[in-house]
């Protein structure tokens, strides 16, 4: 019984029923108070030991499973020393959270625990025993932890004290040592700026006063018991100002120059170097300060421009970071002057190469005087002239130049002079004289003649001019040629007929005999040497396999509508002249007509239909070899008839019609099916449906008892096909499903008789109920009689 309201009194009673009636109900004497029952508790569960140590262990549990129906008041912790017999109790009061510390254990000795549960109704049996735990500290090997702030590093300035705390844990609890660049720190070794280390249980600071650049290092405490060592690390930087740059020397160094250069200081002060300062001043002058050469130098690298020749000067340069300025670097004194002269002059130049309006001007390289030289000068003279002109307008690095613009018919002579950076230095004696003119020589030799066509008995040849007409219009070309086992070389041309052109035919050639061919150029200094020789060359008709070029509209696919003419054309090529000849699908065509030419063969098919669609394919074939090319024709037209046309699923109002797809789709997707219904007594077909997507639809509207023929006929973008017809008729109406049963009752019975009434079936099937039908089994017996 659930649901009871507590504290309230209750009576209950009970009868038995069977399928006559019920009984008498017995009752409770007394009333039953709803309340739950109270006693002690289950004792607790999952007792667990946890942190040992000399004095003092700590437990954990969990509450009984059944509190005795009275809310848990607390607990009662229990401990037995080993050898004992006697349980101790360890807390005076109870304990109301599921865990206890236990203190005041012996060292050494090994103590059992239980723990009981108390409620109003008393104190629970105890819990299960822990085994022994010994009281003795944990082992820990030594940790050690620098404090947040100092995980990436320390950073300080000059004169700011340095702090460093870390913490400590381990047992038994370890020494602790500080070092710094792997040195143990002393106060008597810095200076007694050190503050001893301060010693506090769990975490240890060092600390160091008005901080130098010196102090600066990675520090590292080390920490140390019976089970091990651990050390932990930390970078100080300590910023100041840098230490002087290094090496200061000089490069370069020319009358009004000097290249300064040194190398950064050896330290930075502990910050990026963020610039150097360069500064001079005059040595000959006493009263003469310092100088500002620039203030804002990257690199260890400057070039010192307006000094004044002869005098002696000083340098320094300091260094910057971003606490500021360190220390100067100083020079020695410098005098500025250039250490080297101007080249000599070079040797009487060369002159080669001469045209109408340009020479070629050499010369040899001269002695450089300490200074590499950077260029040449050079300059020009007509040979009736006093006055040199000069020839280039920047220095020439090359030991040779082209002096053109030149003008034809005049003698020039040329002169060169060097340079260094001390400056040009004395020119050349004077070249040979030379007149600007054209040189005429024979021209260059043609290429080597290829073969462009050739029969039984002649070859046509083709060549390139020469690279180099020689200073004079090629005026022909001489043709020879050299037989078969002959080393000869015998004049193609006609008397001293030239070929004017770069071509030319050779008849009167012997069949199958093999010729090589040579040209030669000619101009107004005379001929040129041969071009390379062709190899042998035998005289006969060239074969050429051949090849067939369809139009690009029949390439691969044709595509036309049935009722158009279909023309493939074709071009054909190869020597000799291919004969050609179409078929279709491995077969001649012969209901096509073929027109044909040596170049060209086309078939036409007029008024196509898609008997007409497949592989067509044209062969070309001479005693060079056979060609073959295939096109694919596809003639497109409506769709043919659906197959299987069935009706199924018939009802008064309609009927579902399926059919599968046309043998022959008219060689384009079929777009959908359309749908027509006749009436029996009717002669027009009425469309059912707008469009039907698949291979069924179901017919609505039909008129209950009328008879009816379909057809459906499928649909491409060429239009609809021939229908597929229903041969039997369909009548709409509803199917007529056998009636319910009755449900028979016996009214009267005799010895030899009985008496039935029936109420009729709950559904008739949809059509009226004719009559009923009775039969009887006698008892014992298995069949049914009428």
């Amino acid at each position: 019984v659930k649901d009871l309201i507590p504290n309230c009194e209750y009576y209950f009673r009970v009868k038995a029923v069977n399928k006559i009636g019920g009984g008498d109900y017995i009752e409770l004497r007394n009333p039953i108070i709803a309340e739950d029952p109270k006693q002690p508790p289950d004792p607790p569960v999952d007792l667990e030991v946890h942190n040992p140590t000399s004095k003092s262990v700590t437990l954990t549990w969990k509450p009984p499973l059944f509190d005795g129906g009275s809310k848990i008041m607390g607990y009662i912790i229990e401990k037995l020393a080993k050898g004992k017999e006697r349980w101790e109790r360890c807390n005076d009061y109870l304990v109301p959270l599921l865990t206890y510390t236990v203190k005041g254990l012996e060292e050494g000795k090994e103590y059992q625990f239980r723990v009981r549960a108390e409620n109003a109704a008393g104190i629970s049996e105890p819990s299960r025993i822990t085994p022994f735990v010994k009281a003795v500290d944990p082992v820990e090997a030594p940790k050690v932890f620098l404090a947040a702030n100092l995980q990436s590093g320390l950073e300080v300035k000059r004169g700011d004290e340095i702090i460093l705390e870390a913490h400590i844990s381990g047992s038994p609890y370890p020494s602790i040592t500080w070092l710094r660049n792997d040195e143990v720190v002393r106060p008597e070794d810095i200076k007694k700026r050190v503050i001893a280390p301060k010693k506090k249980r769990g975490e240890s600071i060092l600390s160091i006063r008005d901080s130098i650049r010196a102090d600066h290092g990675t520090f590292t405490i080390k920490v140390e018991n019976d089970h091990g060592v651990a050390k932990a690390s930390c970078d100080v930087n300590v910023l100041d100002v840098p230490g002087p740059p290094v090496n200061f020397v000089f490069e370069d160094l020319r009358k009004n120059s000097v290249v300064c250069k040194w190398e950064p200081p050896l330290d930075d002060g502990g910050s990026e170097i963020l610039n150097y300062v360069l500064e001079k001043k005059d040595n000959t002058k006493a009263e003469m300060g310092w100088v500002t050469v620039s203030a804002t130098l990257r690199h260890c690298k400057f070039h010192v421009t307006k000094l004044i020749e002869g005098k002696e000067y000083l340098f320094r340069v300091f260094a910057e970071n971003r606490v500021g300025a360190g220390p100067p670097c100083v020079s020695k004194p410098m005098t500025a002057k250039d250490p080297f002269s101007p080249p000599d002059a070079p040797n009487k130049p060369d002159v080669e190469d001469v045209t109408s309006n340009s020479m070629l001007v050499k010369w040899n390289e001269p002695k450089d005087n300490g200074s590499p030289i950077i260029g040449y000068w050079i300059e020009k003279r007509e040979i009736n002239s006093t006055h040199w002109a000069r020839v280039n307008r920047n220095l020439v690095n090359a030991l040779e130049v082209k002096v053109e613009g030149l003008l034809e018919g005049l003698t020039y002579i040329f002169r060169v002079c060097a340079e260094n950076a001390a400056g040009p230095g004395k020119f050349s004696p004077p070249s040979d004289p030379k007149t600007a003119q054209d040189p005429i020589i024979v021209p260059g030799p043609p290429s080597c003649p290829e073969v462009k066509d050739k029969t039984k008995s002649s070859v046509a040849l083709a060549w390139k001019p020469p690279q180099k007409d020689g200073g004079s219009p090629i005026k022909g070309y001489i043709v020879e040629m050299q037989d078969e086992g002959s080393t000869e070389w015998k004049k193609v041309n006609e008397g001293d007929k030239l070929f004017p052109t770069c071509e030319c035919v050779i008849p009167n050639l012997k069949e199958l005999r093999k010729y090589r061919f040579r040209v030669k150029a000619v101009n107004a200094a005379g001929e040129s040497e041969p071009s390379p020789a062709t190899s042998e060359i035998p005289i006969q008709d060239i074969l050429e396999e051949p090849e067939i070029f369809l139009d690009l509209g029949a390439q691969d696919l044709l595509s036309c509508r049935a009722g158009t003419t279909i023309k493939i054309p074709a071009v054909i090529k190869g020597r000799p002249v291919p004969k050609t000849f179409w078929e279709y699908e491995g077969k001649a065509k012969t209901a096509a007509k073929v027109e044909a030419t040596d170049t060209r063969s086309e078939i036409i098919i007029p008024d196509c239909n898609r008997s007409h669609s497949g592989r067509y394919s044209i062969t070309a074939k001479n005693k060079a070899g056979q060609k073959t090319v295939h096109v694919r024709v596809n003639v497109l037209d409506v769709p043919g008839p659906p197959k299987d046309l069935k009706v199924s699923d018939i009802t008064r109002g309609s009927c579902k019609l399926s059919w599968k797809m046309p043998d022959d789709d008219g060689g384009d997707r079929i777009r959908g099916y359309v749908i027509e219904k006749r009436n029996i007594d009717g002669k027009a077909w009425t469309k059912v449906n707008p469009n039907c997507g698949s291979t069924s639809f179901v017919v609505p509207d039909l008129i209950c008892g009328q008879e009816y023929f379909f057809r459906v006929r499928a649909e491409n973008r060429f239009g609809v096909g021939p229908p597929a017809e229903t041969i039997q008729r369909t009548t709409a109406r509803d199917p007529i499903p056998p009636p319910g049963p009755p449900i028979p009752k016996v009214t009267d019975w005799t010895k030899s008789s009985v008496d039935l009434e029936w109420s009729p079936p709950l559904k008739d099937g949809g059509s009226r109920v004719t009559g009923y039908i009775v039969e009887f089994k006698e008892e014992g017996k298995e069949e049914w009689e009428r």
